[in-house]
């Protein structure tokens, strides 16, 4: 006899259980209709007819690459310095037959400090000026005296065939060591 009651009382669970996740789901639809639906993502892209918004397409001239290591050295606070070798490279074409673009791929190994909150900054210099994405924060110097890479792209835009000079130049709120560089500049003309 205890094993048909134990079949019993394991038949009464199983009921029990079903009959709770039943009462518990409907009260969940009946919430549920009070709250406005989410609509699921969409991943649709609209497609311009504008024929002005077409993507110009640029073809890669050159690339020159410009990297080193420093056994480390210091970047003074809030100083904008320059990190690596400064390049010349060529815009393609001669005067009148269109313009070119530089594109900088750069990274910076930094950190050696304990300041928290130590921000830092890449800039692209091109004949001696920061292009327009210069100054916009791009990474952050650890606090545990641990070293980070800081990366960012940036481009500059409409320049004239014939030569011109590229730099990298970093910027540390609170200084910091730096101790590898790699930049990538390259050359596209349309």
């Amino acid at each position: 006899m205890s094993k048909l009651l134990k079949v019993t009382l394991l038949l009464a669970l199983a009921v029990g259980m079903f009959g709770a996740y039943r009462h518990i789901a409907a009260q969940e639809t009946e919430a549920s209709k009070a709250r406005s639906p989410i609509p699921p993502p969409t991943f649709d892209v609209e497609v311009s007819q504008d024929p002005n918004v077409l993507a110009l397409n640029h073809v890669l001239d050159r690339t020159y690459i410009n990297n080193g290591s420093y056994g480390p050295v210091t970047v003074a606070a809030s100083s904008l310095t320059p990190i690596d070798k400064q390049l010349t490279v060529q815009c393609p074409g001669t005067s009148g037959s269109g313009t070119c673009t530089i594109q900088a791929d750069m990274w910076i190994s930094n950190g050696g400090r304990t300041t928290t909150d130590n921000s830092n900054f890449i800039c692209l210099y091109v004949d001696g000026s920061p292009v327009n994405t210069c100054g916009f924060l791009t990474g952050e110097t650890p606090s545990d005296g641990s070293f980070t890479t800081t990366t960012t792209s940036q481009i500059a835009t409409g320049l004239a065939p014939g030569n011109h000079t590229v730099r990298t130049y970093f910027l540390s709120d609170d200084s910091c060591d730096v101790s590898y560089y790699n930049s990538n500049y390259r050359v596209y003309k349309p």
